[in-house]
């Protein structure tokens, strides 16, 4: 029987909870995470066909997760005139599997349980992973793979997964250059919030959007007038929850959050910078309550992921704004990748070598991603919105696709729509 490898994951937020879920099936896994218990923030989030394939696999569960499909888009201009309504009923047919819209907080709870409820429950072999919660990691060995914390514990590793998000320690450790360190501010940020139904249903009834009879719908409204403002919703948590994010240039919200990446936000700036938008965007706006700002930062494509017996993976190797929702499901593909080490005769001395196939196919994947995603932030139109879909949800997997390089073919093939339109 394989030796099984020890593993440490810098990181026990969405991606890092994921790797784990894959790798324990034959390693030994440790998670270190700086906080004590779940933190993840923000609001909603989407989670495309390539992202739902996989995570299906692994034992997702959408009942649990209160899940709500998407059955279609529907794009409007500010002036609430609809611009094009597209069905995503195909989704599952060519992709492998449907759009979801899901709460972060629920999906970080699915998948901190795929990484340590007994296997049984899974169906897998190995042990559940082992969390160390309240532990800060100050330090990685990459060529010895040792990870200290600041407790004084040192953790003697085979490979070691940065998963430590935009303002990861571990990145500085793979990438010299200065420039790739932090993610610097696009130009945007992102007022995020939820309303519940019953606040809706009492003073705002009848919204579309949260009409069960009616297909799960993202609804999009696009300024079109040069801003590059938006006002996105959709239904989450069995449509318990309305989840609403409105992006808007910096230069229009003149509030500061460059220090701290995101801030308290009010309903007065909101209102403030979208007071221009549809009555019946201004009037959900109004119930804004709780509501954060986020910096939308961008990363310039690493010029790798990997050194010695360490690997980047979501935010801290490819940080990308929401405009192709893109993000998690980039993650999750990082997770899917670390199948290679769940192969037979995997050991330690061959990680350098599974690394650099790690490599070839998630960098080239997700800087591709991220550069569409650079060129989505500036559009202005619905068909330039959705012309990358096609790429971003086409993905068979890291060993199907390092078959395909290894052949000479291309990587990712998309030829279903060609344009790009859905």
């Amino acid at each position: 029987m394989d030796q099984p490898l020890k593993i440490t994951i810098v990181g026990a937020g969405l991606a890092g909870l994921l790797v784990a879920r894959v790798l324990r099936e034959r390693h030994t896994v440790t998670l270190v995470e700086k906080f004590h218990g779940g933190h993840e923030v923000g609001a909603a989030i989407n989670l495309g066909p390539n992202g739902v394939r996989i995570i299906e696999q692994l034992g997702f569960n959408q009942t649990r997760c209160q899940s709500v499909g998407c059955g279609e888009t529907r794009t409007l201009n500010k002036d609430g005139k609809l611009l094009g309504a597209e069905s995503m009923a195909h989704l599952k047919e060519i992709y492998g599997a449907e759009w979801l819209f899901q709460h972060r907080a629920d999906l970080w709870n699915e998948f901190l349980r795929l990484a340590e409820c007994p296997s049984a429950d899974l169906g897998i072999s190995g042990e559940p992973a082992k969390i160390l919660w309240g532990q800060e990691v100050v330090s990685v060995d990459v060529e010895s793979g040792d990870v200290f914390l600041s407790s004084g514990l040192k953790l003697e590793s085979d490979l070691v997964v940065g998963a430590d998000g935009i303002k990861s320690i571990v990145r500085p450790l793979v990438v010299a250059e200065e420039v790739f360190r932090t993610a610097r501010p696009s130009g945007s940020s992102a007022f995020r919030f939820t309303i519940p139904r019953e606040i809706l249903d009492e003073q705002q009834p009848g919204l579309r959007v949260m009409d069960p009879a009616n297909p799960g719908a993202l609804e999009i409204h696009l300024s079109m007038d040069g801003s590059s403002r938006s006002v996105i919703m959709y239904p989450c948590r069995k449509y318990a929850l309305l989840n609403v994010g409105c992006i808007t240039p910096d230069t229009i919200l003149q509030t500061a959050t460059t220090e701290s990446w995101s801030a308290e936000g009010s309903r007065e700036d909101l209102l403030r910078c979208f007071g221009d938008f549809s009555p019946s965007v201004r009037n959900v706006l109004s119930l804004a309550e709780n509501i954060k700002v986020w910096q939308l930062r961008d990363q310039d494509p690493l010029p790798t992921y990997r050194r010695g017996r360490v690997v980047l993976v979501g935010d801290a190797a490819h940080s990308m704004t929401p405009h192709q929702g893109q993000g998690c499901n980039q993650a999750i593909e990082d997770a899917e990748g670390f199948r290679l080490f769940n192969q037979p005769n995997v050991s330690r001395e061959g990680i350098p070598d599974l690394l650099k196939d790690f490599d070839r196919v998630r960098r080239p994947r997700a800087s591709k991603i991220q550069n569409y995603t650079r060129q989505a932030h500036q559009k202005a139109s619905a068909q330039d919105l959705w012309m990358y879909t096609d790429y971003n949800y086409t993905y068979p997997g890291i060993l199907e696709c390092l078959r395909r390089l290894n052949a000479g073919e291309e990587m990712i093939p998309t030829h279903q729509y060609p344009d790009g339109k859905l």
